[in-house]
C-alpha cells in the first residue's frame, strides 16, 4: 500500500474530515460550552484537505517523472506525522498539531525533491504551483506558530489564515489541476510538451506562466490582509478564471452526470465565485469562504479521490456511469452549505441551521466514503 500512498491517507483523510466537522455538534446540541472553531479549521485544512493532496501527490508525481514509488521508509513516517496533527488537533493542543503538519511538509518537500531528481521526464510545467503551494502552508503555518509566542499584528495573523487555508489548497488545485483536470473531464490537453529530462523552451515559458500567476495570486493575499478586501477577491478570481480557461479547453466541455465530471465542473465554477462572495460582502466573509471550501474544494477533491480510487482498483468503467450514491452525497454537502449560509444571513435560525449544515456535510462525506473507499483495498488489476 505504501507504492501507492492514497490507499492510506485517503482513508486517513476522510476521518480527519469527520472529526473536524463532527467537532461543531456537541456545541451546537448544548452539550459543551468548549468552541471549536481552530481546531475545525486546522482538521479540515491540515487533515482533510492535506489528507488528500498528500496521498495523490505520492501516488501520481512518480508515475508523471517516470519515477519509482514512494517506500515504506517514505511514507510511513508522513503518515506517523500526519496522524500527530489530527490527534493534536483533535485534542485542542494547536501548536502541536502545527508542528506536526510544519514537519509533514518539510519531509514530503523532501521527498518529492528526491524524485525530481531522478526524473525521466519533466513534470508538467503546472506543478511550480504545488511548490507555491507548500511555501504558502510552511510560511503560514510559521506565522501561527510565531503567534504562539509573539503578539502578531492582525494583519500577519490574517495573512497567516489566507495563506494556510486558501492558498495552500487553491495553488494545488491549479498546479496539479492544470494538468490532471482536462484528463479527468475527457477534454484532452491544450497543449502538449514533449518528453524530456532536460528543460525545454516551451516547457520553461509555460512554468514561468505559472510561477507568475501563483504570485500574483500570493500577492492578492497580501493586499487582503492590508485591508484591501474587494480589489484582492477580484484580482484573485480573475487570475484563477484566466488560468483556468488558459490550461483547461473548456469550449470542449459537454455536461454530464456521469462519473464525477458534474462535481469537477461545480467545483472548479465555485473557486472565482466564492473567491468573490467572501470579499465583496465583508459581513458574511467567514460564511461565503465555505462557497470556496466546501463546493469548490470540497467537491475537487472527492471528485479527484473518486476518480483516482476507481482508476486504480480495476474500476475505470464505473467513470462512465451515473452514480447515485455520490450525486446524493454531493447533494447533502451542498445542502449543509445551504444551511451553514442561512445560519448567517438569518441570525434566528443560526445555532439550528449550523447543526443541520454540519448534520448534512458528515452524512454526505460518511455516504461517500462507503461507496468509494472500500475500493482502496483492491488492487489494480491490470497492473
Amino acid at each position: 500500500m505504501h507504492r501507492e500512498p492514497f490507499r492510506l491517507f485517503f482513508p486517513a483523510a476522510t476521518l480527519a474530515g469527520l472529526v473536524g466537522v463532527g467537532l461543531w455538534v456537541p456545541l451546537l446540541l448544548g452539550w459543551t460550552v468548549d468552541y471549536p472553531g481552530t481546531a475545525h479549521a486546522r482538521l479540515m485544512v491540515q487533515g482533510f484537505f492535506g489528507g488528500f493532496i498528500f496521498g495523490f501527490l505520492g501516488t501520481s508525481l512518480p508515475r508523471l517523472l517516470e519515477v519509482p514509488p514512494l517506500t515504506a521508509r517514505e511514507v510511513f513516517p508522513l503518515l506517523a506525522l500526519f496522524a500527530v496533527n489530527v490527534v493534536a488537533h483533535a485534542a485542542g493542543a494547536t501548536s502541536w498539531g502545527d508542528a506536526a503538519f510544519l514537519g509533514e511538509l518539510v519531509l514530503w518537500f523532501a521527498v518529492l525533491k528526491g524524485r525530481c531528481h531522478a526524473k525521466r521526464d519533466l513534470p508538467p510545467p503546472s506543478f511550480v504551483l504545488v511548490g507555491l503551494s507548500f511555501a504558502s502552508a510552511v510560511v503560514g503555518t510559521g506565522l501561527f506558530l510565531a503567534g504562539r509566542h509573539w503578539e502578531l499584528p492582525p494583519e500577519l495573523e490574517l495573512l497567516a489564515r489566507l495563506l494556510s487555508y486558501h492558498a495552500f489548497v487553491l495553488m494545488c488545485v491549479l498546479g496539479a489541476g492544470g494538468f490532471l483536470l482536462p484528463r479527468f473531464l475527457g477534454l484532452g490537453l491544450r497543449r502538449k510538451f514533449a518528453s524530456s529530462v532536460t528543460v525545454t523552451p516551451d516547457w520553461l515559458a509555460a512554468a514561468r506562466f505559472a510561477g507568475g500567476v501563483g504570485a500574483l495570486i500570493i500577492a492578492s493575499y497580501g493586499l487582503e490582509a492590508a485591508g484591501w478586501a474587494r480589489a484582492a477577491v477580484t484580482v484573485r478570481a480573475a487570475l484563477i478564471t484566466g488560468f483556468l480557461w488558459r490550461e483547461l479547453p473548456l469550449e470542449r466541455l459537454r455536461w454530464t452526470w456521469n462519473g464525477v465530471q458534474w462535481l469537477l465542473v461545480v467545483g472548479l465554477a465555485c473557486l472565482p465565485l466564492g473567491v468573490m462572495a467572501s470579499g465583496w460582502l465583508p459581513g458574511w466573509r467567514v460564511a461565503m469562504s465555505h462557497v470556496e471550501l466546501i463546493s469548490g474544494f470540497g467537491f475537487i477533491t472527492l471528485g479527484v479521490a473518486t476518480r483516482v480510487v476507481f482508476g486504480h482498483s480495476g474500476e475505470r468503467a464505473q467513470l462512465e456511469r451515473f452514480h447515485a450514491p455520490i450525486t446524493v452525497a454531493a447533494g447533502l454537502m451542498l445542502l449543509g452549505l445551504l444551511n451553514r449560509l442561512s445560519g448567517d444571513v438569518v441570525p434566528s435560525t443560526m445555532v439550528s441551521h449550523y447543526l443541520y449544515g454540519a448534520l448534512c456535510w458528515l452524512a454526505g462525506l460518511l455516504l461517500w466514503a462507503v461507496r468509494v473507499l472500500p475500493k482502496v483495498l483492491r488492487p489494480d488489476p491490470e497492473e
